[in-house]
């Protein structure tokens, strides 16, 4: 087995460390760029300083880092990542930048029930490679490790649900889960309601069904869930302001309260 083979890199933001053959972040950072910057700083327009963020999927943190430059003293950010691998690195950005008063990360995925499944096992919102392999043995060869979906045969993780977290004052929510949005803010309507935060999400319309439908099979007991809309939900029912769809020219969708 090859050693798990980390670059670092010295950003605006703080020390950055991830996967050398991480395959998109990677490369970004590798020409000098801060991965999603233009997309971050434009988000700083619309969010609260002086409430909480709750982020989903937030693989080594490097939207974490810049979100953390945006709050006020006593406002953190719950940061979930259920890759125990990717969680690593991203306990370590946390505590290589001491921003551990800003940054909270839990070692979970958020969907639409409490318990464990598995994550996908091939990487085919990247190279179609075994994720596994990717980290060690195929280590040379390129991983979209931020890409990777709830699905088969892959590495077991721990799932909460929104509506379960004992977060408070929540103003932003990131969710970026690769196919799973709706599963997750079907059991996120409480805080949501409560809260009314600012929500980003990847939205399906833009970035296409593939991981959307490989959660869809593996969890055909949440028909339900899968079909549940946060745009109709807080722009029918909570009366949000606006919505932003492509956000900065993306593949995201903004509810403004």
């Amino acid at each position: 087995m090859k050693p798990h083979l980390i670059v670092t890199f010295e950003t605006q933001y703080g020390f950055v460390s991830l996967y050398d053959n991480e395959f998109y972040l990677g490369d970004s950072f590798k020409r000098g760029f801060y991965w999603d910057e233009p997309t971050l700083l434009e988000l700083r327009k619309y969010i609260n300083p002086s409430k909480n963020i709750i982020e989903i999927g937030g693989h080594c943190g490097t939207s974490t880092l810049v979100y953390a430059s945006f709050l006020q003293k006593g406002s953190h950010i719950h940061v979930f990542e259920p890759q125990k691998q990717l969680f690593k690195l991203l306990y370590n950005n946390v505590r290589q930048n001491h921003l551990e008063d800003k940054i909270i990360p839990h070692n979970k995925g958020v969907f639409c029930f409490e318990g464990v499944s598995e994550m996908n096992a091939v990487d085919i919102d990247g190279t179609g490679g075994l994720v596994s392999k990717r980290y060690d043995d195929e280590n040379e060869l390129p991983c979209n490790f931020a890409g990777i979906s709830l699905g088969n045969n892959g590495e077991w993780v721990e799932l909460t649900m929104l509506d379960s977290l004992d977060i408070q004052n929540v103003g932003y929510i990131h969710c970026d889960a690769q196919g799973a949005e709706n599963f997750i803010f079907s059991r996120g309507k409480n805080l949501i309601a409560r809260d009314r935060p600012l929500i980003l999400y990847e939205n399906k319309e833009f970035y296409g069904t593939y991981l959307y439908d490989v959660v869809c099979g593996k969890f055909p007991q949440y028909q339900a869930e899968s079909r549940f809309d946060i745009k109709e939900f807080c722009m029918k029912e909570l009366k949000y302001s606006s919505f932003i769809d492509q956000f900065n020219g993306g593949i995201d969708t903004l509810l403004i309260p």
